[in-house]
């Protein structure tokens, strides 16, 4: 199996299959959407030049019905339509598919897996027997992948995902505001280092968190005053239970203020950057 970027993989798999695989540079969230979203489903799977996609409505769910109508300039028309059996975000999709013209339907199986900053698209094909399975090999199949992937690689290049990752937050004692993250909050270690020039690099990461909190100490460009810091939340399931553990921790919590249902507890570091602890109920976020 290749991994190389522009390279699509294709073979025939068992009496009735075929196996398709291409690896894009993106991540497995996006190549995801890419092959569900009507936002962007039109804009790359296209086949050929000189068509487009007027149609395309999704229903992305186990049992969901989907529908893509291709034009071309010479009026030509190209329908497929299918169900969805199995969505699984970001890595597995399975539906029945048919396309226009009295083609027989088939059952596609994509596997979406993550390299990195890479995703592998693995797509498997089962049609109702060889015969049919060739024919659509001899359709030109192929040489409509290419161009689709094709189209797919220009239209990622302009795509780009921004992820929050790191808070710097100003402190006047690197050492104190460890004890206190650490310690009383309970955040995990990520990075303590030293890298020269009497700078100091800590990364702390709240419990279940994606994103990191960085304290510095003689690091150029951070040079924010200690204690500005207003209203980094931290959201938990259940906000008195987590206010009554860090109060058995000697954090000094505020009182659960209810904000039209949604919870919030306010508290501070030691050097006054201020904090919140946010419950957000079901029903805000069905």
């Amino acid at each position: 199996m290749s991994d190389e970027l522009g390279v699509t993989g294709f073979e025939l798999d068992g009496d009735a299959g075929v196996r398709i695989t291409r690896v894009v540079a993106a991540p497995a969230e996006l190549v995801f959407d890419m092959h569900t979203s009507p936002k962007h489903l039109p804009h790359w799977m296209l086949g050929p030049p000189g068509w487009t996609m007027p149609t395309c409505e999704v229903d992305l769910r186990a049992g969901g019905a989907f529908r893509y109508v291709w034009q071309n300039d010479a009026g030509e028309e190209l329908t497929i339509a299918g169900t969805f059996e199995t969505v699984e975000r970001p890595g597995r999709l399975v539906s029945t598919e048919q396309w226009s013209g009295g083609w027989p339907a088939t059952r596609n199986a994509l596997t979406f897996t993550a390299l990195d900053n890479r995703t592998r698209i693995t797509t498997h094909i089962a049609y109702v027997s060889a015969e049919a399975r060739d024919n659509a090999v001899r359709s030109g199949m192929r040489e409509g992948l290419d161009a689709g992937y094709a189209n797919l690689d220009g239209y990622l290049a302009g795509q780009f995902t921004m992820r929050l990752e790191l808070v710097p937050v100003p402190v006047a004692d690197v050492d104190a505001a460890l004890a206190f993250y650490a310690g009383k909050l309970g955040f995990t270690v990520d990075h303590d280092i030293s890298p020269g020039n009497g700078a100091r690099i800590v990364q702390l990461t709240p419990p279940g968190s994606a994103c990191s909190i960085l304290l510095s100490e003689n690091l150029p460009g951070m040079d924010t005053a200690p204690g500005v810091l207003r209203g980094l939340h931290l959201v938990v399931d259940d906000v008195r239970k987590a206010r009554e553990v860090l109060g058995k921790r000697g954090v000094d919590a505020g009182e659960v203020m209810d904000m039209g249902g949604i919870l919030y507890v306010p508290f501070e570091d030691p050097d006054g950057n201020t904090w919140m602890l946010q419950e957000i109920p079901p029903r805000f976020t069905a």
